[in-house]
């Protein structure tokens, strides 16, 4: 994917911290409807399971009750004649302890259930969302990649989607499980006792303050974590793709110093989020052991020692869905923090879709150009190329030269549709671009990049990158056309030989041979050529361009160069400064026009300072 050169790039922006958690919230709601069936038969199960739960203490009381002298049940377990020396049906009272066993056993099948069919959700869920991400990767303007690091855009497919995946399944289940068993709770508990439920109630205004303003403290610390992970990331990933470069300027303790330092701030967030989420699980301890001494004195004064029993299990079933929600309060708020980021990626504005009757084919393109009022920036309040007017003839060869920034990488990401201009129109055989698809103008270019681009595998399949159909044989003609074939045959397993990533382990010229491979192989209708052989030397770039000419016959073709050697047979050279088209011709021509190209070939070839040219030409 080609990058903006010179004047049109920006600098690098992390990205914007999130900010509306409701939304992030309503979001994996809206996310999770296509699981709704599902989802109530977790809730339904969990309902079941707690039912049970609630039932228990319910059974403990009557058997309790059934030892007293008082009651419905009063002498239940007695016996009459039949086993005086025990004096208890042992049968009635296995039968009622049977029963408790059962809910609780039954209980814990129903709840496994619910953890299984949780985790399966939310595995899918995981799988359609890095989908998404993905997706939207692919259709996301080109200037969006410009303004954000790498590495936080890694960070939004890994360590997002893994924060919302790897705990979604435990978010629901505890979640459903303390609601329902809060619920149940409250309501047995004025079953059994109104006044000792309302001691119990005192202390869910305590319990609800504490969890607000623990959660409320600590979420900000998950942010700042969720976005200093990213940036980590980002360094690293910078430091291994630039490693060269941070050796030869010894700069490794500079780089070592910027990773101590993210690193540190992450570990301080690290530390506040999970202590601040930590102190959830003490508190609701504290205030539940508060609600039991209340219980205590009033089951006593009350003389309600029936009740106590099964109401000191309620009271820890009361509490129970705090200290759940308490426990996975850091969970829950990683999930929302990664959520936020990865539906603030997911609603960043797409690229204009084709138009629905756009062309979908290249059959018929023949290569005219024409440029009418072109303007262009990347930022509104830096102009880069101003009332632009360009014809190009089918099979013409137009080569762009200037200085570095003066649009001349710009002016061909145009051609490919990677921005869209800002006024004006750019047709291909008299149909504006925007009425092509993208995929049909981008099959129609073969496109050579100064910085080439490999990707881990064999070269065959690098090459082939270019025309997934072709045959070993067309792989092996479009190497020995790019003069690759040579170096390729010394390689062990020729071309079976498996490429780094970015293929490191192969000299930067012979990777520039297999890009020009991979262009020819593609048979294209339009070559765009910036800089294609200022990685290889003089004799191969000879060689080269040999074969060049010999492509780009019958082929409209653009070539961005500064060495102006490779262009002296262009039918048309373009001089670009500052988005501006200031001279153009052929090289005599421009040579005789003694300008700004003249200082430029003069400069290079002769050593003539051209300063007081470009001067006169700012």
């Amino acid at each position: 994917m080609a990058r903006p050169h010179g004047g049109g790039r920006h600098g690098g922006r992390g990205m914007q911290r999130p900010k509306n958690f409701k939304r992030a919230l309503r979001s994996l709601f809206q996310e999770f409807k296509p699981y709704r069936i599902r989802l109530f038969i977790i809730f339904l199960l969990l309902v079941i399971s707690n039912v049970g739960t609630i039932l228990v203490p319910l059974q403990l009381r009557e058997i309790m009750s059934s030892f007293s002298n008082t009651g419905d049940r009063a002498g239940y377990y007695l016996v009459e004649i039949t086993n005086p020396s025990l004096g208890l049906n042992w049968t009635k009272l296995f039968i009622d302890f049977g029963v408790i066993l059962a809910l609780i056993i039954g209980g814990q099948i129903l709840s496994t259930i619910a953890q299984f069919i949780a985790i399966k959700i939310s595995g899918q869920y995981a799988y359609k969302l890095r989908n998404k991400i993905r997706d939207k990767y692919d259709n996301l303007p080109l200037a969006y990649f410009d303004k954000h690091p790498y590495g936080e855009l890694l960070s939004l497919g890994t360590n997002d989607v893994d924060a919302i995946a790897s705990s979604l399944n435990q978010i629901v289940v505890t979640i459903v499980s303390s609601v329902t068993l809060f619920i149940g709770v409250l309501i047995a508990m004025f079953i059994v006792s109104w006044s000792l439920a309302l001691v119990a109630l005192a202390t869910l205004p305590l319990s609800i303050l504490v969890t607000f303003i623990v959660t409320k403290n600590s979420q900000k610390q998950f942010v700042n974590l969720q976005k200093k992970t990213g940036e980590l990331e980002g360094h690293v990933e910078e430091n291994f793709a630039g490693l060269q470069v941070v050796q030869l300027f010894n700069q490794q303790q500079n780089q070592y110093d910027t990773f101590v330092g993210v690193n540190d701030s992450m570990a301080k967030s690290n530390f506040w989020s999970q202590w601040l989420s930590s102190f959830i699980f003490p508190s609701m301890r504290f205030i539940s052991n508060l609600g039991f001494v209340g219980v205590l004195i009033v089951a006593g004064v009350t003389n309600d020692v029936i009740s106590l029993a099964p109401f000191l299990i309620f009271l820890n079933n009361f509490s129970q869905p705090f200290f759940q929600i308490g426990q996975i309060s850091n969970t829950i708020q990683t999930t929302l923090a990664g959520a936020e980021r990865v539906f603030t990626l997911l609603d960043e504005e797409e690229q204009k879709p084709d138009t629905p009757n756009a062309l979908n084919t290249n059959e018929n393109v023949v290569g005219e150009f024409c440029f009418k009022g072109v303007e262009f920036s990347y930022t509104p309040d830096k102009e880069l190329i101003k009332n632009l007017d360009l014809h190009v003839n089918p099979g013409d060869t137009i080569a762009i030269v200037g200085p570095t920034g003066a649009g001349k990488t710009t002016l061909v990401n145009l051609i490919m549709r990677f921005y869209e201009i800002n006024n004006g129109s750019i047709t291909l055989d008299g149909i504006d671009l925007r009425d092509y698809t993208r995929s049909a103008l981008r099959r129609s270019v073969g496109m050579v990049l100064q910085d080439t681009w490999l990707f881990k595998g064999s070269i065959k399949n690098n090459i082939r990158y270019g025309n997934r159909d072709a045959t070993d044989e067309e792989v092996i003609a479009a190497a020995t056309a790019a003069k690759a074939h040579h170096f390729i045959s010394t390689l062990p397993g020729e071309y079976e030989f498996v490429l780094n990533e970015d293929g490191t382990n192969i000299s930067q010229g012979q990777r520039q041979l297999i890009t020009i491979a991979r262009a020819i192989i593609s048979k294209p209708k339009i070559l765009i050529l910036d800089e294609a052989t200022s990685s290889v030397d003089t004799r191969t770039e000879f060689a080269i361009q040999t074969v060049m000419d010999e492509i780009m016959k019958d082929r409209t073709t653009f070539i961005i160069a500064h060495r102006l050697s490779t262009i002296r047979n262009a039918k048309k050279i373009l001089v670009m400064h500052k988005g501006d088209i200031i001279e153009t011709g052929t090289h005599d021509e421009l040579l005789k026009q003694d300008g700004f190209y003249a200082s430029l070939y003069n400069a290079q070839f002769l050593g003539i300072d051209n300063s007081t040219t470009q001067n006169s030409a700012e």
